[in-house]
């Protein structure tokens, strides 16, 4: 491969170019992750991890509330304010973000020791625990300004950089700490400090490129889709973490919350899929909803559902033994769960088909409501089926939840936004979410015949590259 054809790899637009980066970066990433978790918890010890997950679940929180969501409204405005404005509106919208999270660090020092004693760490540490956030937003908002301008490679780098450096910060502060006690403030560091550096540097580029602040038309429209994504926002967190806290609460077995959070994590690795492709998918999703290309937008969504359904059929298939290799013996009672979950997230991809529909037409309120609703649905069904089921009840609530978010959005694209017609048909997803189904009976019925499963996963595998090859495309 010679220099041109590199470059024109690195800042080309086309679908399958934006592909490959938003889902090498995803992998790229998950796969640090997955590999290093045994090394954390070795040189960390229980406690010190549990330090450290707390830490970094809070981050998530302040994250959510301090940048006020505005990432949430850069795929709208890309396509409502003029391209010529896009600079000053990215400028501006982030210095509210500066501003919103100023006053949340203006709270936070006034009120230090309580929230020291409510999140059991340092003062020190909660305080960085605000800069960290702000750092992880500004990389999330700039991160999300490339996928929706399609310049995937610079996601790429970013996402990858940041990841690597917190990989490494991470080792070396652990080994500068004296007292093994303390390894999980290493961790933090390792954490803190490269989102911070990274954050500053791309914060610093949006305003040199314009120096827009204060833009009233700007703040009025961001504001008016960012706002109810917090709570959506705050909502998923609740739905991803509340099947293993009621499992906790209501079994009091840490045995099994360690069994299900494996399961989970593991098959999650299907949902990071899901955010690559419809990271490429939305950008161009939204240039044919706004030309009315609706035929094009129609073949392109066939193509987008038939590959993200032999990707979830064939990880359903092969994944008990990827997952024996990475695990002890004691997690795999739960891997029964394993399809139940891939229907979970699948049907998290069916509801992104509504759900981008509402952010093209700005009904982020709406998107809000069904999160939250979808929350409330899970929480209460998990009252009841981990008492029935156990862990498995558990991820049944999961998979109803995520169904009911699916059918709330479908309801509100075709009956409740009125500004235009809801342009896809239930029929479209009937034959693909029942191949699942049909998935996960064969992963039942063959569970102790790895090769069957494995055989039909390879038929499936080399089907997806012979139609992507004819098409020479992914969409």
């Amino acid at each position: 491969m010679n220099l041109a054809s590199i470059k024109k790899l690195l800042i080309g637009k086309s679908a399958n170019q934006v592909v490959f980066f938003n889902v090498l970066g995803p992998v790229i990433l998950n796969g640090i992750n997955f590999f290093t978790v045994p090394v954390f918890t070795r040189l960390l010890g229980a406690a010190n991890y549990g330090l450290v997950s707390v830490y970094t679940t809070w981050v998530q929180v302040f994250t959510i509330i301090m940048g006020l969501q505005t990432v949430g409204a850069i795929s709208t405005a890309r396509v409502n304010i003029p391209d010529e404005e896009h600079d000053k509106y990215y400028s501006s919208t982030l210095f509210l973000s500066c501003c919103s999270s100023a006053a949340v660090l203006v709270l936070t020092l006034l009120f230090i020791k309580p929230l020291s004693a409510f999140f059991e760490l340092d003062k020190l540490l909660v305080l960085l625990m605000v800069f960290h956030g702000f750092g992880a937003y500004v990389i999330s908002f700039v991160t999300m300004k490339y996928i929706h301008h399609k310049q995937a490679s610079m996601n790429f780098v970013v996402s990858v950089a940041t990841s690597l450096a917190s990989l490494a910060f991470s080792l070396v502060f652990i080994a500068l700490t004296k007292n093994s006690d303390d390894y999980y403030v290493g961790r933090i560091l390792g954490y803190a400090i490269p989102n911070i550096i990274i954050g500053l540097v791309l914060a610093t580029t949006i305003f040199r490129k314009s120096k827009c602040t204060f833009n009233k038309t700007y703040w009025a429209f961001c504001l008016s889709l960012c706002v109810p994504l917090i709570f959506h926002n705050l909502s998923q967190i609740i739905m991803g973490q509340a099947g293993r806290v009621m499992i906790q609460k209501l079994l009091s077995d840490d045995a099994l919350v360690g069994v299900y959070s494996f399961v989970f994590n593991f098959v999650h690795i299907i949902n990071v899929l899901y955010s690559a492709l419809n990271n490429t998918w939305v950008p161009f999703y939204f240039d044919h909803l706004k030309a009315g290309e609706y035929d094009r937008i129609h073949t392109r969504t066939k193509n987008y559902i038939e590959v993200y359904t032999i990707l979830s059929l064939g990880f359903m298939l092969l994944a008990p033994e990827v997952a024996k290799a990475f695990s002890s013996e004691e997690y795999w009672s739960g891997f029964s769960l394993i399809p139940v979950m891939v229907i979970a997230y699948y049907f998290v991809f069916l509801y992104s088909f509504p759900v981008n529909y509402e952010f093209f037409h700005k009904k982020t309120k709406t998107i809000a409501i069904g999160t939250v609703f979808s929350a409330v649905v899970n929480v209460v069904l998990n009252l009841f089926m981990i008492k029935l089921w156990g862990i498995m009840g558990a991820a049944i609530a999961t998979a109803i939840s995520y169904f009911a978010l699916f059918v709330f959005h479908h309801i509100s694209a075709k009956y409740v936004i009125k500004t235009d017609k809801y342009h896809y048909k239930v029929r479209m997803f009937i034959l693909p979410t029942a191949a699942i189904f049909v998935g996960a009976a064969v992963f039942f019925g063959f569970f102790d015949y790895w090769l069957i499963r494995w055989s039909i996963g390879a038929v499936l595998g080399l089907y997806l590259l012979f139609r992507v090859y004819k098409r020479k495309s992914i969409f």
